[in-house]
């Protein structure tokens, strides 16, 4: 006879190693804030360039605030692979050896693609967007007089949003290594993906305007190709683990 503590006891393991994975996380973090926090008045300056405009303050803490935000930005980015880190270390004692291989494959890719994101913006996006805005509201007759602290965290949801998109190649891989979605399924789910991707990026978007809006639109459709393209590289992948294990005498 099984009594209720013989499951109960592997959950509150399960429970503990959680606490102590956010704990690593927070540890993570604050030391990625850390790092970033002696050269946040660096960061302001190099993401003030990109508004085209001289920034003011317009409160007494609006600059102090401003550099603790830049700071746990920065920390948030620099510290990224190791959350995904940590995310892998709770999940991988429940695979088996060659499994923890591909989680691991995949947490660099979903690394790799997160920094693609936020190259994208900083190099692409963030650039458009600021340009077509301010020189909106001047074609308007209007004078810029944009604050510190909304144009930079501005920037940093720009940046952040971008970074978090190019993860999705990464999150279709992983569902169909994990046989829990087929690459065919990604592929009938073409136009309903449209209205998703659409209705996601007038969320995700900074602003509502239609210039901001198919900024994050369109990568949104072509990181799906590519999703369908990284979903068959997985399924091919998986099946392969599965012929091998099947082919294994017991």
């Amino acid at each position: 006879m099984t009594t209720g503590d013989e499951h109960a006891l592997p959950f509150m393991d399960h429970m503990v190693e959680l606490r102590r994975r956010v704990l690593r996380v927070l540890v993570w973090l604050c030391a990625g804030f850390g790092v970033s926090f002696p050269f946040s008045e660096r960061v302001i300056a190099f993401l003030g360039k990109l508004a085209g405009t001289p920034l003011v303050f317009t409160t007494p803490t609006e600059a102090f605030w401003i550099t603790i935000k830049t700071a746990f930005y920065t920390g948030l980015i620099l510290s990224f692979p190791g959350f995904l880190y940590e995310v892998w270390s709770f999940v991988a004692p429940g695979l088996y050896r060659d499994e923890r291989r591909a989680v691991l494959l995949w947490v660099g890719g979903g690394t790799l693609f997160f920094m693609l994101g936020v190259a994208f913006s900083f190099w692409v996006a963030l650039p458009t967007a600021l340009s077509f805005l301010v020189h909106f509201g001047e074609g308007e007759g209007l004078r810029a007089f944009m604050s510190v602290d909304r144009t930079i965290s501005f920037e940093w949801r720009f940046l952040l949003v971008f970074g978090l998109i190019f993860e999705l190649p990464v999150v279709m891989g992983v569902l169909s290594d994990r046989g829990l979605v087929s690459p065919s399924t990604f592929r009938r789910s073409r136009r309903w993906a449209v209205v998703g991707n659409a209705v996601v990026a007038s969320i995700l978007s900074p602003t509502q305007d239609f210039l901001n809006m198919m900024i994050m639109f369109v990568p949104l459709l072509l990181l799906y190709e590519f999703g369908i393209l990284a979903s068959v590289w997985a399924d091919s992948r998986r099946r392969k683990r599965v012929t091998e294990s099947s082919a294994v005498p017991s």
